[in-house]
């Protein structure tokens, strides 16, 4: 509502101009019968009306000459009336109404209760009265009070339209779940393409094996003339090799020739690969190593023909590239299949690793999709079909730059082999494989697989891990050492304990089961259950109010304790605030456990502690692990929540564990962060020596200096680049 329209809307119901054409005796108070006799009915009325009203008012007397005196006492009625004329008046203000006339006031006392006893007009009811004007000012004033929406609800509005892409639609009070129930116009969504199912894991390893054999022997078979053309060239520059080789360039060139083409025949998995890709229109390493080795087998070509070849062709560089391209389509393999042969022996994994808001946690195991996710796309194939075609185009146009300004085409097919071999790494096939091979190697050995990249790159998102209390003290670590018992029987103490364990999914519910089964009695019914921030529960049982919890949660409910008790790890039963067992638990600390969390501290990972033990705090960690972790340690509700969704069962398995307790799982987390580190680090080297090799090989050809870019320094320098890559991918294995 506008400011002048409320503010024209205010003035005309204002009481003081209700009573300004009203005369005033000097000494005469107002009165409720006075206002009435002088005003009457008020209020808007129906146009078809007012000529009536008007014609009436004219063969009436005035409102005046009929108003009665009005009596010293108050009426019942109009005590009533008079706080319901001050509500009214207070929220909804009347316009000023026109005087009465004489029918309109004989209707109203035609309208009272036959048994009722006629009096002055001045006890019509007020409510009456007043609620017949508000009415009428509410139908002529409708545009007036009509609610206008507030810019929250209009930008809500916007945003859903420009979301489903419709006509806004101001949003009216009472009628917004419009928006929602009854659009426009509802765009067509087309149905998703189903999946298609995964092969069981015995079928996956099966297959996954004969994969592997294949790959390995095709580059076993491949080495062999790899090998020999690297060996070739590197006798060439040593000027170890007898003269007919040195002397006929068709020897030399025909002798590489032959070698780099077995080298490829070996390797055909390359060329499936390659074929693949190119089916999907993207550019990978094999592409560019076809390219590498097609350039440097046409030069070998040309140096037999013509019998002039000056510089030794580069086809060994040509033939270590497509070597590593099985090297790396071989790690993959190996890698996809440590986790299937896992999976194949352990069935269902007890355990998925999950991400989650507060962090990343353990979740109950499935297994459907780690295959798809095992040999999902990964972050160097997209970064290849982005640069490689760059990389080739630069080298080529460098090529012709370089030939065009010595205005000498011969040396071209050796030049441009040049500037390939150069700007392609031998790195390249290897910065995901070799990592993801040397991780899966090393969590093969404790129980756990990561999906591929894609369930590592999930993982690694997290900076904290959620830690419940199996997590920290796994079954076997924590034990009942004795009790001591205060005035009850050790049945009803062992029973309400263990039933009070029991509904709060405490970790000590075995040790109390077990306490329980030997004294005989039967878990009780727990009503109320309620956890406490400082360390317990409690609930009812039987009629009596049960509290457990640790020494702390007791002191805080004043519960008296001993003053000769010395427990730190105890838990206390009460029943009534009054102490009825102290529980010496022994919690044992575990060396793959303290492993875990100094490499959780190495590696700058937060652990979250989601306990549902009140015992269990940064403190006690500190004090049996002679460690401080610094631990996230949230509110109770917080914790509760963070242990339910552990126990939930996870929505894809970004990794597999077969095996309890807390290394396993730290081993997963801190794997997948440093594998997708290396990762990203091996690509920027693999791009940065490329980049750095073409601009060497431009400089050197450009000067005439061939000698430099022989195929012994070539394979050099490009070992260099290729060092950096093994090594931080050893480190994936170490945590």
């Amino acid at each position: 509502m506008s400011k002048d329209r409320s503010d024209e809307l205010h003035s005309a119901l204002d009481t003081a101009r209700l009573l300004e054409d009203v005369e005033i005796m000097e000494g005469e108070a107002y009165s409720l019968g006075a206002i009435l006799a002088e005003f009457g009915r008020g209020g808007a009325e129906p146009a078809q009306k007012r000529e009536t009203e008007e014609t009436a008012q004219e063969m009436q007397p005035s409102a005046q000459e009929m108003t009665t005196p009005q009596e010293e006492t108050t009426t019942p009625q109009e005590e009533i009336t008079a706080p319901v004329e001050e509500s009214i008046s207070a929220e909804a203000p009347t316009e000023p109404a026109e005087k009465a006339t004489a029918p309109e006031r004989a209707e109203i006392i035609m309208d009272r209760d036959p048994g009722e006893p006629e009096g002055n007009i001045n006890d019509v009811p007020l409510t009456r009265i007043m609620s017949e004007t508000v009415e009428a000012v509410l139908e002529e004033n409708d545009e007036i009070l009509e609610v206008q929406p507030t810019w929250r609800e209009r930008l809500a509005a916007r945003l859903v339209a420009m979301r489903e892409r419709r006509p806004v639609k101001e949003p009216v009070i009472g009628d917004t779940e419009e928006l929602w129930d009854h659009p426009e116009a509802e765009e067509e969504t087309e149905p998703e393409e189903p999946q298609e199912p995964e092969p069981d894991m015995e079928q996956a390893d099966h297959d996954e094996k004969q994969r592997m054999k294949k790959l390995r022997s095709h580059l076993l078979a491949a080495a062999v003339p790899a090998l020999l053309a690297v060996a070739v060239s590197v006798l060439h520059e040593l000027i170890v090799l007898p003269t007919v080789w040195r002397d006929h360039a068709a020897v030399r060139c025909g002798v590489l020739a032959a070698l780099l083409v077995l080298t490829a025949l070996g390797c055909a998995d390359v060329w499936k690969e390659m074929t693949a890709r190119l089916r999907d229109r993207r550019v990978s390493c094999e592409t560019a190593a076809a390219l590498a080795a097609l350039v440097s087998l046409a030069d070998c070509v040309y140096g037999a023909v013509t019998g002039k070849s000056e510089n030794l062709p580069l086809s060994a560089v040509a033939a270590v590239l497509i070597w590593l391209c099985q090297y790396g389509l071989l790690l993959s393999a190996t890698a996809r299949r440590a986790g299937f042969h896992l999976a194949n022996l352990g069935g269902t994994p007890p355990y998925v690793v999950s991400r989650t808001a507060a962090g990343v946690c353990k979740q109950k195991g499935r297994m459907e999709g780690f295959y798809r996710m095992s040999g999902g796309r990964d972050p160097v194939r997209v970064w290849q079909s982005a640069l490689v075609p760059l990389l080739l185009s630069a080298a080529t146009v460098l090529a012709g730059v370089v030939c065009l300004s010595r205005k000498d085409m011969s040396h071209f097919l050796w030049v441009w082999s040049a500037m390939l071999s150069a700007s392609l790494p031998l790195s390249l096939p290897l910065t995901m494989s070799l990592p993801l091979q040397q991780l899966n190697a090393r969590l093969q050995k404790s129980g756990s697989a990561v999906a591929g990249y894609q369930g590592a790159k999930w993982i690694s998102r997290g900076r904290r891990m959620v830690l419940t209390d199996s997590d920290i003290f796994p079954p076997g670590t924590v034990g009942l050492n004795g009790l001591k018992v205060y005035g009850e029987e050790i049945g009803k103490v062992a029973s309400y304990a263990a039933t009070v364990a029991a509904a709060a999914g405490s970790q000590l519910s075995p040790l109390f089961d077990q306490l329980l089964a030997g004294e005989g009695g039967v878990h009780e019914k727990l009503e109320d259950l309620h956890f406490y921030e400082e360390g317990g529960v409690g609930g009812t049982i039987r009629g009596e109010t049960v509290t457990m919890g640790s020494a702390y949660f007791m002191k805080k409910s004043r519960v008296t304790l001993p003053r000769d008790l010395k427990l730190k790890t105890g838990v206390f039963l009460a029943v009534d605030g009054v102490l009825v067992a102290v529980f010496a638990i022994k919690y044992q600390p575990s060396r793959n456990v303290e492993w875990a969390l100094r490499a959780l501290r190495r590696n700058r990972i937060e652990p979250v502690l989601a306990v549902r033990g009140g015992n269990i705090t940064p403190s006690l960690l500190k004090r049996k692990f002679n460690l401080d972790v610094k631990p996230v340690y949230p509110d109770v509700s917080t914790r509760l929540a963070l242990s339910d969704v552990c126990n939930e069962r996870g929505e894809k398995p970004n990794a597999i564990i077969y095996r309890e307790g807390l290394m396993p799982f730290a081993e997963t987390v801190i794997g997948s962060r440093r594998l997708v580190r290396t990762v990203k680090l091996t690509t920027i080297l693999a791009y940065t020596g490329g980049v750095c090799g073409l601009l060497l090989s431009y400089y050197f050809t450009h000067a005439g200096n061939f000698d430099a870019l022989s195929a012994l320094y070539m394979l050099l320098y490009l070992t260099l680049w290729l060092l950096p890559t093994g090594l931080l991918s050893g480190l994936v294995k170490h945590c």
